[in-house]
């Protein structure tokens, strides 16, 4: 083997190695040492090797656009942000000269899931329902419905969990997404009913994530309304 290629083939296993070493190996007097981490010289760097890397990437998030019949035409609304993902990919790397020539990607392994954002633009014609009043975030949640007996309050009846009377206008929250206190407003996603102005004042031990109890007067309006998706605005 001539002494461009020993030295070619020291590379492809040792990686970056020393001008001293890199001067043993072209001279065969001596092996190559791996935790030899000295300045490479120039005749080494001229040479071709491969090198092999594990880069963190983006993973965008997408966009979903969804039609809302509440809003007025022109009008949009974000009701999720959404959040990039992260992977890690290991790529081989091969170089000629110092300069990268080509790479392959050989694996890939997903550190955190992307979420798509959502955005709603609005198709009401000029007369549909306009918001009258600023909010600071949107949430879409599953809503159920309660009234204010004493086998609907764990016994209590009357009283919210905040100490508000329990009323039409109260609603149920998980505090870790709608603070308690808050005013809310609370229509359909697609905008065909309306619960309107609310206080999240009350909590409940199924009300977890994105759900919201709406208080109604009677078991028979409870029972009305079942389940629905429904929009709050934390105004």
């Amino acid at each position: 083997m001539n002494l461009r290629k020993r030295a070619k083939l020291a590379l492809l296993v040792r990686g970056v190695i020393s001008a001293a070493a890199a001067a043993s190996v072209l001279s065969g007097t001596a092996a190559m040492a791996v935790d030899d981490l000295g300045s490479v010289s120039e005749s080494v760097m001229e040479l071709s090797y491969v090198s092999t890397v594990t880069e963190t990437e983006t993973i965008p998030r997408g966009i979903i656009r969804r039609a809302n019949s509440g809003l007025p035409k022109g009008e949009t609304v974000t009701i999720e942000e959404g959040v990039d993902g992260v992977k890690e990919v290991e790529y081989k790397i091969v170089y000629d000269g110092g300069v990268e020539v080509s790479r392959t990607a050989l694996s890939s392994k997903v550190v955190s899931e992307s979420r798509d954002k959502v955005i709603e633009y609005g198709t009401a014609e000029d007369g549909g329902e306009t918001k009258d009043f600023e909010y600071k975030y949107v949430v879409e949640c599953l809503a159920t419905a309660y009234d204010p007996s004493p086998e609907e309050n764990g016994g209590y009846a009357g009283q919210s969990a905040t100490g508000v009377p329990l009323q039409k206008g109260v609603i149920a929250v998980d505090p870790r997404v709608i603070p308690l206190g808050s005013r809310v407003y609370v229509e359909a996603v697609d905008g065909s009913w309306s619960y309107g102005y609310a206080v999240a004042a009350d909590t409940g031990g199924a009300i977890k994530g994105n759900r919201v109890d709406l208080l109604f007067l009677t078991k028979s309006e409870c029972y009305q309304f079942g389940r629905r998706k429904c929009r709050v605005y934390v105004l």
